[in-house]
């Protein structure tokens, strides 16, 4: 759990702990621990993935923590293998993310190296909106012979 005092200093939208915190969640996406970074989310997020649809079977966006951590559950097969980050904008609340992301199909075995847009919006230094527009097709294609 997040202390009251880190929290209030990031809800004072400081750069420093915004970026501290993005990163701490980029690493913990990148392990799967879902439920560590579900710490960092408001109970009222809105959580939006847009791609492929056979990889993220939810056409709209996830509103609510609970709703979010159940549907998780459903993001497991693919591996995170590293990432970098291109472009990082931090406005008052409002990050905008452009990093490139290698992952495995652990079905096909292909490795993919996507490039990834994300948006967040903090309030009282927890993620209360996610947006993330990637192409997941290139996952569900065949490996090179």
């Amino acid at each position: 759990m997040q202390s009251e005092q880190a929290l209030r200093k990031l809800g004072e939208v400081d750069r420093e702990p915004i970026e501290q915190r993005l990163h701490t969640q980029l690493e913990l996406r990148a392990k799967g621990d879902w439920r560590g970074w579900l710490e960092f989310a408001a109970e009222d997020i809105t959580f939006d993935i847009r791609g492929n649809w056979a990889v993220f079977p939810y056409k709209r966006p996830i509103h609510g923590k609970k709703a979010l951590s159940e549907a998780l559950t459903t993001v497991v097969q693919f591996e995170n293998l590293g990432w970098v980050i291109k472009d990082l904008v931090i406005d008052g609340d409002r990050v905008a993310l452009r990093r490139i992301v290698k992952v495995r199909n652990h079905g096909t075995g292909r490795v993919v190296e996507l490039d990834v847009a994300e948006f967040l919006r903090f309030r009282d230094g927890l993620v209360v909106e996610f947006t993330l527009i990637a192409d997941w097709a290139a996952l569900s294609e065949p490996r090179d012979a």
